[in-house]
């Protein structure tokens, strides 16, 4: 197995509908117990080391590494411009539940919900225009 490791196998452990999938590395006893770091690694009570290593670790770090590029920054900026427009088409506008079936229907229902925020937000700005254009009579 390598790394003076004994044991190695795989682990569920689910909690609340929520499962989380780990490989469970465990060491040798015999190298933990001469081992100059022994408490900071394994504590003062611990006979062995015991490693739960998550199985979307390695994936977990790729997408880490790839959200401090600059390009995923100024995606992500992008995004997070757009995210509270959704979020209101889906809160107020109905959009949080298809009303028909297939994905026609679904389309032409997130194409109608966009046409009216638009229209709102039209409406909005023109309103406000009048608000301040000088009366005559």
């Amino acid at each position: 197995m390598g790394n003076y490791t004994v044991d190695k196998k795989r682990k569920k452990c689910g909690k609340s509908g929520w499962a989380q999938d780990s490989m469970r590395y465990t060491f040798d006893k015999t190298m933990c117990k001469d081992c100059p770091h022994k408490i900071e690694c394994a504590g003062k009570e611990t006979v062995v080391k015991r490693l739960d290593v998550g199985i979307n670790t390695a994936d977990y770090y790729e997408h880490s590494q790839r959200a401090q590029t600059q390009k995923f920054k100024e995606k992500y900026k992008k995004r997070a411009s757009h995210e509270w427009k959704n979020g209101e088409m889906k809160q107020f506008h109905g959009l949080d539940r298809a009303k028909g079936y297939g994905l026609k229907n679904v389309s032409m229902q997130a194409k109608l919900t966009a046409l009216a925020v638009n229209l709102k937000r039209i409406a909005a700005l023109v309103s406000s225009i009048f608000l301040f254009l000088p009366k005559t009579a």
